[in-house]
């Protein structure tokens, strides 16, 4: 069975329809679209031959599409907030794993509305309910159910832009877990590339336990996992995977074998959530085309990170930064589809769409962003993009990757929050165990990525104290919610 394309008829679910906006001029209204926990390689436009996204290949179609755009975070709330501040995870998350931005980093959305937006967000809870920090700048910040879908936030964001009566331009934040762990959605879609009538451990896993399987086991304790949390936090050495064998023949009578079968079933359920978000977001664009939105905005797809399936022995986005949980969708649209259907090959980053949005607001840069405006690539202009783009893991991983060109090069055993690390990525061996190069990178270019890292980190302002960005302790309920989506590390 194939993915399905959205239909009009079902915008009333939507919100119904509505007369267009007000006419506008000036500066565009601004759409920034969040698909959580969402890999690039499941779209269609960028090569995936399984037809799960029809509605946002669609959107593609008439979009730029940068085909190698990455996180710089490996979890939700870091990652938006280097969305919106334009710096890296490192230089605004504080010792209590919530973002916690320096009072003095002007954020996306308190800049634009110094430049006279109406700002609104509308976010499915979890890592980005208000005690994320991220609020900042909004006239309107709404939260859904926690971990719940565009189908939620998207008529709230419908609501607030219909409330919107005078000519000002807006910037509109909708945000969604539609591919984020549990992956099982409503039917059609849970098993729409699966049989939901095989009997298998997958079946458990799909709806409880991914983020507990590990090397082809499900632990059903997490306190299993905690003990050998440090050894899964480097990149899967022989040593963690050693060990993680030692506390299996330890806890017999805790595990579970998963088999491939099981494997490629949870893979299919995940598939069947691409399609769910798909339909989610074709529906909002839809109903956003209905109101002449489409005609009159720029509209930013992008996702926060990826997820592991299984590829490296682990699930989830927990304990590494590979390709499967740093390559992330990007795609921007102008008004009416101006100039759109092209990709783009550079690297770029996420920290990038905030001087992209500031730009088309006609907003002057704040010094000190680290992100450069892809509007010279969306208007066809020359551009090369970066050399590499990083990512970091997080403060509990002390990890860092960067890729390019010629392959990837990460760094695992130093916090990037250490004000050590340029000195101690300079002085250890490019063949000691602290380093890992994709397969074909060799000594020459290691030692050019591994300068590059260097410069790089040299440059990042020293991480915020605790109690930057204030947001109180959080709440039980929000901890609850946190641990059963898998995020172990919430005490």
């Amino acid at each position: 069975m194939r993915a399905m394309r959205v239909m009009l008829p079902l915008l009333a679910l939507l919100g119904g329809c509505s007369t267009s906006q007000a006419a506008r001029t000036g500066p565009p209204p601004l759409i920034l679209i969040s698909m959580d926990t969402f890999r690039a390689d499941r779209l269609g436009v960028l090569g995936n031959p399984d037809g799960l996204t029809p509605n946002l290949d669609a959107f593609a179609a008439e979009a730029v599409v940068f085909q190698n755009a990455y996180s710089q975070a490996v979890q939700t709330a870091p990652s938006h907030a280097s969305v919106f501040t334009s710096r890296y995870p490192t230089e605004e998350v504080g010792p209590d794993r919530q973002p916690n931005i320096p009072k003095d980093f002007p954020m996306l959305a308190q800049l634009l509305q110094l430049y006279n937006y109406h700002t609104g967000a509308f976010v499915a809870g979890g890592d980005l309910a208000r005690y994320s920090g991220l609020t900042v700048g909004f006239d309107t910040y709404e939260e859904s159910q926690d971990f719940g879908s565009i189908w939620h936030t998207g008529p709230m964001a419908l609501a607030w832009l219909k409330k919107i009566q005078d000519d000002r331009p807006y910037f509109m934040f909708v945000h969604g877990y539609d591919t984020h762990s549990h992956y099982l959605k409503p039917p059609p879609y849970g098993y729409l590339y699966s049989d939901a009538r095989t009997t298998s451990v997958g079946q458990d896993a799909v709806r409880s336990a991914t983020e507990r399987l590990v090397d082809g086991l499900v632990y059903p304790d997490f306190m299993t996992l905690m003990m050998s949390y440090e050894l899964l936090l480097r990149p899967r050495s022989p040593e963690g995977k050693a060990r993680t064998a030692e506390l299996a023949a330890e806890n017999l009578e805790q595990r579970i074998e998963v088999k491939p079968e099981d494997v490629e079933l949870i893979r299919h359920v995940y598939d069947g959530a691409v399609s769910y978000a798909d339909t989610m977001v074709g529906l909002f664009l839809a109903a956003l085309q209905d109101r002449g939105v489409l005609d009159e905005a720029v509209v930013v797809i992008m996702g926060d990170h990826g997820e592991q399936l299984g590829e490296h022995g682990l699930f989830g986005h927990c304990c590494e930064v590979n390709e499967e949980e740093t390559h992330v969708p990007l795609m921007i649209r102008m008004p009416k589809g101006e100039g759109g259907g092209r990709k783009i090959s550079a690297y770029v980053e996420l920290v990038d769409i905030m001087p992209t949005l500031l730009e088309l607001a006609g907003a002057t840069l704040p010094a000190r962003i680290k992100g450069q405006s892809l509007l010279p690539a969306v208007r066809g202009e020359p551009f090369t993009g970066r050399t590499y783009s990083f990512t970091e893991g997080s403060e509990m991983m002390r990890m860092l990757t960067m890729r390019g060109p010629k392959g990837r090069l990460t760094w695992s055993g130093l916090s990037p929050s250490s004000p050590l690390l340029p000195d101690i990525l300079a002085s250890t061996r490019l063949e000691g165990p602290g380093w890992q190069a994709t397969e074909g990178l060799g000594t020459a270019d290691r030692a050019v990525m591994r300068d590059a890292m260097i410069a790089w980190s040299s440059k990042l302002s020293p991480p915020p104290q605790k109690g930057a960005t204030p947001h109180g302790d959080m709440p039980e309920a929000l901890k609850k919610s946190l641990r059963e989506h898998g995020y172990w590390d919430v005490q």
